[in-house]
């Protein structure tokens, strides 16, 4: 139990990049020989922070502490109050959709409108939105899953009910995938620690389950993106007319006489574009010389919050900008791992030593949540478990305003109050 949230991100780095190599999309001049080095590098540092964390000693402050159960109940209050808005918002435009089928219409029809909204206004409801409910429902989502066996029926009703609503707003009416995504991270995140736990027998079905709602998932997913392609007649016959010049989708590789064409393209067109089609930008952004961002390159939502009062595009200094400008890639319609973004600000070399340092903690912060319960390194662990998800795709607890305040609400109150909840709970 110790290392397992490390084995499996190992195995999963491991996956997606040799997915990008021997999987069915091929990409033109990529340095793979760069890239494995790099990633060698990357895993042996995580590891060993990660090790690191578990054994450190924890200390336990005796001050006065919040009921953190009464912060669960205030933030699943609002966070559905602020939905049941949202709804309201989304009805009222006609874009609430409650059909599963009809996501990738949903996805098309309303980023049509909201880009067009945003060109003609700096602020938008969605904005509004969006920065209102982040910490509300990442404290509900994270603390509701940890805390669900323990809650009366009338709480475990008000949680089932806002997973609804941010599934029928964010999935079904906009074609979102990312909040289903952190739903079930949050899901996931508990079911593991429940193991600690566990007998053998219960430990199997608490697998089983991981494994079905993993395959659930990945298959809502994969559907998405399928259903997003079909709406624009593009099928595995077309995609290599569609797609940019410097990758191309092998139709005779294995991959599709494994899961034919329909369902093998829609898998394959989610993993290379989600999880392993970053490592080839990574290989590009590795070719060029450093330019330093000042500390801010790697968020989008602080660099964008720059150039609106400053003027100053700090984003055209980054790797991301600079590979569409070189090669052509887009920086910011696909993604290209983590890597990138934190080097603009860092350097290659040097944000391998910040994933010591975050791993570290990520470390640390498990033990804590095995050993002492502690609920705001259950926060801490779950906002970097986000990091670590996307690690092959972006920046993505820096990169929108959501996330961009959770993670600062997080480490402040990690390092601010989480010494008082590590309560020694059984002799060791």
């Amino acid at each position: 139990m110790r290392y397992l949230p490390i084995k499996f991100h190992v195995f999963y780095i491991l996956f997606t990049f040799l997915f990008s190599v021997f999987g069915p999309v091929k990409y033109s001049d990529y340095n793979t020989l760069n890239v494995s080095l790099y990633i060698l590098a990357y895993l042996i540092i995580v590891t060993t922070g990660f090790a690191l964390g578990t054994r450190s000693k924890l200390f336990f402050e005796k001050k006065k502490t919040i009921n953190i159960v009464s912060v669960f109940k205030v933030s699943i209050y609002i966070s559905i109050f602020l939905y049941i808005i949202y709804m309201y918002y989304l009805y009222t435009i006609g874009m609430l959709n409650f059909n599963l089928l009809n996501m990738g219409q949903s996805y098309i029809d309303y980023y049509d409108y909201y880009y067009e909204k945003k060109s003609n206004s700096a602020f938008t409801f969605e904005l509004f939105f969006i920065v209102a409910a982040s910490i509300f429902k990442f404290l509900a989502l994270t603390l509701g899953f940890y805390y669900f066996k323990l809650m009366n029926r009338k709480l475990k009703i008000l949680f089932i009910l806002l997973i609804i609503f941010i599934i029928t707003t964010q999935t079904f009416s906009l074609g979102n995938q990312k909040s289903i995504g952190d739903i079930f991270i949050f899901m996931l995140i508990s079911l593991i620690i429940g193991l600690n736990e566990m007998n053998k027998k219960e430990k199997f079905r608490t697998f089983s389950k991981i494994i079905f709602v993993f395959i659930f998932v990945l298959a809502l997913f994969s559907y998405s993106q399928y259903d997003r392609l079909m709406k624009r007649d593009i099928d595995l016959s077309l995609i290599n007319n569609r797609v940019s010049d410097y990758k191309t989708f092998d139709q005779d590789h294995l991959f599709y006489k494994v899961f034919g064409n329909n369902v093998g393209f829609g898998l394959s067109y989610f993993i290379s574009g989600y999880l392993s089609g970053g490592y080839y930008g990574l290989s590009k952004s590795m070719e060029l010389p450093f330019e330093w961002t000042y500390g801010i390159g790697n968020s989008v939502a602080i660099s964008s919050i720059v150039q609106k009062y400053s003027g100053n595009n700090i984003y055209a200094k980054t790797y991301l900008n600079r590979i569409e400008q070189v090669y052509n890639i887009p920086g910011k319609s696909h993604w290209h791992t983590i890597f990138p973004w934190l080097a603009s600000d860092f350097t290659f070399g040097g944000t391998l030593f910040i994933f010591l340092f975050i791993s570290y903690y990520y470390g640390k912060s498990w033990r804590e949540i095995l050993e002492r319960k502690n609920p705001i390194s259950l926060l801490l662990f779950s906002i970097l478990t986000v990091l670590f998800v996307f690690v092959p795709a972006n920046n993505q607890i820096m990169h929108g305003y959501d996330y961009f305040m959770i993670t600062f609400f997080v480490f402040f109150i990690y390092f601010r109050f989480h010494n008082r909840y590590n309560r020694v709970l059984q002799a060791k």
